[in-house]
């Protein structure tokens, strides 16, 4: 763990002058933040780039009320930017490039069809770009690092994630507690406890899958730890969705893992048994006296959702968003013009579903060639990593709850894109048939010359 600060220590300097900068000059943050990347770049930092962006990505989801942090969730924009130039200049460095993006191509090419029937044309121009380049560039750089630190790279990520949730233990002790809680749930530098629940549902995927490829890669008490603190804080935000997103995850490895056919089936009774729970889940909980802990009293109206989702589908239907949609963002644009109607019905907040979001945005073509997309690359990884399909199965269960999946900038895609890189890329999942091969393939010493025999004549 020393070392692992040690290496990093100019990393974290740059972290705090960044936030020293957004508390007191702000708008400087929109040229600190690229300048820093450059820098980065110039010496050679690559994991640093990447680890930077993410703590950027975090601190943007602070809930707006703490006013000095609302420049991050623009100044943001500039640090995508800034790797993608970056990209571009170093391109050839990079190559072989990550496969990635490739897969999800046919939906991008798509997506900027429906930017003509934009409400907010530029915004549309700004969220389908972003969105595009999270899915070229984060993957080539997690390639790029790797292929020059090794898995020591991956090791410090899992470390630096896991310092940037330790971190938020001081949020308490430095400001209001409605910074850090919200109807005593914890949030910490989140906006909300289910955007930590998510964070923490998908960085445990992530450890567990690196947990699979590399096995010696942490320790045993370091392993018991990490998910230890992970546990920590899913409790402690005491959110539904991905509390159970986890649990499927935990329960769908161990059979993934034996085999895809009996995988489908515990996913088939899982569905059945799932069913006969959620008409009798009041009760249950109830029983089990955990009823003011899964807050009980909010499972009929689903917390708000289930009516935002049928006026998602109405707006769809009467929007002519049905077949193409209208654009990136026009999920917002269609539910802020209706917030006070929304809020009159008990519902604050946005579409939450990622399916209808995507509907919404890109139209039911969108969604399928982004659907088809997915659904492939995790087909393609469950023939090297089988539990992929219980990564694929938990997150398509996960954003059936929230539209986190659709956010270009957020600080939940991001991990979800690592996670792919690291299944699908042939140098990282089959890294030690590589290591074998060239192994093999160095070339024997020379054995020593023997001296000619003399043969005398007989006599």
């Amino acid at each position: 763990m020393s070392g692992f600060f040690r290496d990093h220590l100019q990393l974290f300097g740059l972290i705090l002058f960044w936030l020293a900068t957004t508390v007191f000059m702000g708008p400087l943050l929109y040229l600190v933040l690229p300048v820093s990347v450059f820098l980065m770049r110039r010496r050679e930092m690559w994991p640093d780039m990447l680890f930077g962006f993410i703590i950027v990505l975090v601190v943007s989801d602070m809930n707006p009320g703490i006013v000095a942090m609302r420049v991050v969730k623009t100044a943001k924009y500039t640090y995508i930017v800034a790797l993608s130039l970056i990209f571009l200049m170093d391109q050839v460095r990079m190559q072989p490039h990550a496969s990635v993006f490739r897969v999800f191509m046919p939906f991008f090419v798509f997506a900027l069809i429906p930017i003509v029937r934009a409400a907010d044309p530029i915004t549309s121009i700004q969220k389908t770009l972003s969105y595009a380049l999270l899915y070229l560039v984060i993957p080539n750089y997690v390639l790029f690092a790797y292929r020059r630190q090794g898995w020591m790279f991956f090791k410090h990520l899992v470390l630096f994630l896991l310092t940037v949730l330790l971190s938020q233990w001081v949020m308490p002790f430095i400001g209001p507690g409605w910074w850090s809680f919200v109807g005593g749930r914890f949030r910490g530098y989140f906006g909300n406890p289910n955007g930590l629940a998510i964070f923490c549902f998908l960085f445990l995927m992530l450890v567990a899958v690196l947990d699979k490829v590399k096995r010696d890669l942490f320790g045993g008490w370091t392993k018991l730890f990490i998910y230890g603190v992970l546990a920590y804080f899913l409790i402690k935000c005491g959110s539904r969705t991905s509390i159970v997103s986890t649990l499927m995850f935990l329960l769908f490895s161990r059979f993934f893992a034996l085999s895809p056919f009996i995988g489908f089936i515990a996913f088939l009774a899982f569905i059945g048994v799932s069913e006969l729970v959620a008409n009798n889940l009041p009760a249950i909980l109830t029983a089990l006296g955990l009823q003011d802990y899964f807050r009980v009293n909010t499972l009929e109206d689903g917390s708000g959702r289930y009516f935002a989702w049928g006026f998602a589908w109405q707006k769809i239907n009467e929007g002519g968003h049905f077949l193409i949609g209208g654009g990136f963002s026009n999920d917002e644009y269609v539910m802020r013009q209706n917030y006070p109607y929304l809020r009159s019905m008990g519902h604050q907040g946005g579409v939450h579903n990622s399916y209808l979001t995507l509907w919404f945005n890109t139209g039911v073509i969108g969604l399928a060639l982004y659907l088809r997309s997915f659904v492939l690359i995790f087909f393609k990884a469950n023939k090297r990593v089988p539990i992929a399909f219980a990564v694929m199965f938990s997150v398509l269960f996960s954003v059936m709850y929230e539209s986190w999946l659709t956010g270009s900038l957020n600080p939940f895609t991001i991990i979800l894109i690592i996670l792919i890189t690291v299944i699908t890329e042939d140098e990282i999942v089959l890294w030690r048939e590589r290591e074998e091969v060239e192994g093999a393939g160095e070339e024997a010493p020379p054995e020593p010359e023997q001296a000619p025999t003399l043969i005398l004549p007989a006599r």
